[in-house]
């Protein structure tokens, strides 16, 4: 089926957001900080979505330009302000780093789950979280808490958070995102949504997914300079990849400059809701599905 666009533009705001496109690293990260202080992120042991404890995750205690890793955890070392992933298994992060990183750099066979627990980290010169290899990382986002990270318009990173490998954002907390020369959160595999309140501005894309992008639950607000979400394989790339599901996720792309939703297979939307405000079009693909959610343009 194709998919049906209702369509109700605001041509004045349009034309207003034409002008340019800025983002205010300052206003995100003191309106998280201000939530962070009300919320009960002090908790020292994580909760998924589920509910459940992550009773025998490792610690580590950002400190503003070190780190304090618990007695008895393995798998992870701090040299400065860089914390470093290196073996399969569960992280709990809280505190702040004033000019990180995080570093996930495991064997690919390893799956590694971070448990955000109040946790802002920024950098300077590069992506505050990296992943350059894992089988698999999965950002838990406690319940309660606002997990901020922030890079600046002196990185080389080609996102804020940025990954090599699958990457899943999932939990009942809030995720606030800057990417102040690139994309928000980009993954070179599947980029997964499962849940939580995300909040991304971005000079480029909010979300990209080389692979796909699969949004399966999640309140997600963008505010993006060129694409909102984006799958895009290179020419020669293998075929069917490139592609943006959406299932139970509501999403809410403002003021895009380039278009609401990029990739280079499909779009799939089959539950939930889409609202665009794009200067381009709002979906721009090869084949367009909606089942019961709705993609509105406004």
């Amino acid at each position: 089926m194709k998919m049906k666009i209702a369509f109700a533009a605001v041509l004045a705001a349009m034309l207003a957001s034409a002008s340019g496109c800025s983002i205010n690293t300052n206003e995100s990260a003191a309106s998280a900080a201000a939530e962070n202080s009300a919320a009960s992120a002090g908790e020292s042991l994580a909760a998924s979505e589920d509910g459940k404890a992550a009773e025998n995750a490792a610690s580590v205690t950002l400190k503003g330009s070190s780190a304090e890793i618990g007695a008895g955890a393995s798998g992870v070392t701090a040299e400065g302000s860089t914390v470093t992933l290196t073996a399969a298994g569960e992280y709990t992060f809280s505190g702040t780093l004033d000019d990180g990183q995080i570093v996930v750099n495991a064997p690919k066979t390893d799956k590694i789950d971070l448990y955000l627990n109040g946790v802002t980290v920024n950098c300077s010169t590069t992506a505050p979280l990296r992943v350059i290899q894992a089988d698999g990382v999965t950002l838990h986002l406690n319940e309660g808490t606002v997990n901020t990270f922030t890079d600046s318009v002196n990185s080389s990173a080609n996102a804020c958070i940025s990954s090599k490998d699958d990457l899943t954002v999932k939990g009942k907390g809030k995720l606030v995102v800057t990417g102040s020369v690139k994309h928000a959160i980009k993954s070179s595999n599947d980029l997964r949504i499962k849940g939580g309140e995300l909040e991304l501005s971005a000079k480029a894309a909010g979300l990209y997914g080389e692979d796909s992008v699969q949004l399966t639950g999640g309140n997600i607000v963008i505010k993006s300079c060129k694409d909102g979400i984006k799958s895009v394989i290179d020419e020669g790339g293998e075929a069917g990849k490139g592609t943006v599901t959406s299932e139970n996720a509501t999403v809410d792309i403002q003021n895009a400059s380039g278009n609401g939703i990029e990739a280079t297979t499909g779009v799939t939307v089959t539950s939930g809701s889409i609202k665009i405000h794009s200067i381009k079009q709002a979906v721009n693909c090869k084949t367009q599905t909606l089942a019961e959610g709705t993609v509105v343009k406004y």
